[in-house]
């Protein structure tokens, strides 16, 4: 459930509306600031180092007739904030209160990872088959990644070609182990941690369950493929 939140601008020039500032002037000032600002911050937490963002409004109808906000504005954005379209509810409480529910395009422009050349099936990613490339965060629906090192050593699931935009649909975590493989189990249970050899009965990709035969006690388990040759069991 998305919560919102009621933001009011408090700052003194916004409270102070000039003679000659009308209500739509107003509304598109003050909103355009509370989405700069938190898209700002969306970045920030994002840990985008290089990026720029565009904030349109639609659909204003300016001859409406209401009158200047004599208070600040409130304005409900939703938390966290939506890229792209979305509406946005403006209300004035002055003494004849009006609202409207802005419809809003919110673009977050940065660099995501595609591939510079075709992939066949299942092949392994590495770095000379990446490239970043500036895209719009907002149309990216199904996902993407910033950096080339989330991608490398994985698997594509299928045929792939030059300058796709890669996501978690379209590649395979890296497979680490293989069926016969001996491992390493780590038993892990809080602080405390024990280590034991095992078997692999099955392929094992990274972060994803498998089975393992404790070579000493020769019991059959389930456990996480954490890296080559080790599994994690946590009890």
């Amino acid at each position: 459930m998305i919560h919102r939140v009621f933001i009011s601008l408090i700052a003194l020039s916004l409270a102070s509306i000039s003679h000659s500032q009308t209500w739509y002037e107003q509304l598109e000032t003050s909103l355009k600031q509370v989405l700069a600002e938190q898209v700002v911050a969306m970045a920030q937490n994002m840990a985008l180092a290089e990026y720029d963002y565009a904030i349109d409004l639609s659909y204003l109808n300016s001859r409406l007739n209401f009158k200047p906000c004599r208070v600040p504005l409130n304005i409900d954005t939703p938390q966290p904030l939506e890229l792209g379209r979305s509406h946005i509810k403006v209300a004035c409480q002055d003494t004849k209160p009006w609202a409207l529910n802005v419809p809003t395009d919110i673009h977050l422009f940065t660099d995501v990872v595609v591939l510079n050349q075709p992939l066949a099936k299942d092949q392994i990613i590495n770095e000379a088959h990446l490239d970043l490339q500036r895209q719009n965060l907002a149309e990216l629906r199904n996902g993407y990644y910033l950096k080339k090192d989330q991608v490398i050593g994985k698997q594509s699931k299928r045929a792939l070609a030059g300058q796709t935009i890669l996501n978690s649909y379209l590649i395979l975590p890296a497979l680490m182990i293989h069926k016969g493989d001996k491992v390493m189990i780590i038993a892990s249970k809080g602080p405390m941690s024990v280590k034991m050899p095992g078997e692999a009965l099955n392929d094992g990709r990274e972060g994803r369950q498998i089975r393992v035969k404790n070579s000493r006690s020769e019991r059959i388990i389930r456990a996480k493929v954490v890296a080559p040759g080790q599994v994690l069991v946590q009890f």
